[in-house]
């Protein structure tokens, strides 16, 4: 496995489980509310008005918003996105070899 490989693979690894996990552990429990006093239980309070069913698709929409992010992430290190105010390259290194051109291609692969 190359560097750039490694890298995607571990931050999606990360992202998509215990960064997740973290996010559905949140919602799911009605315990942690504060009534209507921050984001999370505000949230809460609507996931836990769905079925079952109905909030598996709200958590795995979250894994798409997730994916979708780190593509647009890696996209601009890679130099396929440009985002506004940002026309300069990147340089990423790992473990002193620089790590970016494909990214973005690795995560979609």
């Amino acid at each position: 496995m190359n560097k750039d490989e490694l890298v995607v693979r571990s931050l999606l690894a990360e992202l998509l489980g215990d960064t997740l996990n973290y996010y559905i552990d949140n919602l799911s429990d009605l315990s942690k509310s504060n009534g209507d006093e921050d984001p999370y239980s505000r949230a809460r309070s609507v996931i836990h008005k769905l079925s079952p069913e109905e909030q598996e698709k709200i958590f795995n929409f979250l894994r798409l918003v997730i994916v979708d992010t780190t593509s647009t992430v890696l996209g601009t290190i890679d130099g396929s996105r440009f985002p506004p105010n940002i026309d300069g390259d990147f340089k990423l290194e790992y473990d002193g070899d620089e790590v970016q051109g494909s990214l973005q291609d690795e995560l979609i692969s």
